[in-house]
């Protein structure tokens, strides 16, 4: 009896003493903010702090960055990169990897092509009604998606009538 009575006791004092823990609870951050990366496309990449300023470091030309959290300062987009260490959208472009086999149409009969900063090639457009390969998308500051079609070419998506996704790449 005088067993059960101290293992009761014991009992008694370890969860009083957890119950009088104070728990602090902080939010987590995803650290790879859904996929995104951003490539580097100056030479060299600036890095700015939170505040866009400039931090006196950059990042070697097209290297690829996993991106924790994208800011808006004064119309420009910043992207995460390292503690308060940030891409600005005027020295990279954000990107997310997506295999898939997409459509195109134009009732032109031509898609028109943009690169990374969504300026329209004037010396190349696809078929209207072909099929391509795209394992990646970008998307404009203010959310549209571009799917590429080839090194350093994209289609808009509203120019996209169908998709099939691979599972690899």
């Amino acid at each position: 009896m005088k067993n059960k009575t101290i293992i009761t006791m014991i009992i008694a004092f370890l969860v009083m003493s957890f119950s009088s823990l104070q728990y602090n609870t902080v939010q987590a951050e995803s650290v790879t903010g859904a996929g995104y990366l951003a490539e580097v496309s100056s030479n060299p990449g600036k890095l700015y702090n939170s505040s866009d300023e400039y931090i006196g470091k950059t990042l070697p030309y097209g290297s690829k960055w996993k991106v924790g959290k994208v800011l808006d300062v004064n119309g420009i987009q910043l992207f995460r990169v390292g503690y308060d260490e940030y891409l600005s959208s005027k020295d990279s472009y954000r990107y997310q990897l997506r295999p898939e086999v997409i459509e195109v149409e134009d009732p032109s009969g031509e898609v028109d092509v943009y690169n990374h900063n969504f300026v329209e090639s004037t010396s190349l457009a696809l078929k209207s009604d072909t099929y391509w390969y795209s394992d990646t998308v970008i998307y404009t500051s203010s959310g549209m998606p571009f799917v590429r079609v080839a090194t350093g070419e994209y289609v808009p998506m509203y120019e996209v009538i169908s998709q099939s996704f691979t599972e690899s790449f």
